[in-house]
């Protein structure tokens, strides 16, 4: 497991859960696959992709006429259960935040909580959870 720097990050945080009709292994790889992260979670952006502990990732996500760039690296990768990487954007204020997902099969679907913790501001984690349950919309359309 890779380090967390807690000392940068903001005190807020959100959590979003979905439910998705997709196997654990089926959502665990809608995160970490290059070509699934640039269809729902760059809107057909720009992605890179170096999904293992200590990898980093790279997104840009078109909006409003500009492209949006949000970049972290990889702390955990528990597979097919649980991802934990850092997030840096403009919606951080430039500084580290932490993303967390875990993910519970259920049968044939699969429980998600996302957390993001260490945002700036009570203001900009209510963002983030609109934007969080946007993109996990996309993602339950896409599976």
């Amino acid at each position: 497991m890779i380090e967390r720097n807690t000392a940068a990050m903001g005190p807020f945080h959100t959590k979003v859960p979905r439910t998705l009709d997709a196997s654990v292994e089926r959502v665990f790889d809608a995160w970490i696959e290059p070509a699934s992260v640039k269809a729902w979670l760059a809107h057909d952006g720009n992605a890179s992709v170096d999904a293992r502990e200590g990898g980093l990732f790279y997104i840009e996500m078109p909006h409003e006429g500009r492209f949006y760039p949000h970049y972290g690296r990889y702390l955990r990768i528990e597979r097919p259960t649980l991802l934990e990487f850092t997030w840096v954007s403009e919606g951080t204020l430039g500084k580290e935040s932490v993303v967390t997902i875990e993910l519970t099969p259920r049968g044939e679907r699969t429980e998600l909580l996302l957390r993001h913790e260490g945002l700036p501001t009570e203001e900009w984690a209510k963002s983030h959870n609109g934007g969080w349950s946007g993109f996990l919309d996309l993602l339950v359309e896409r599976l």
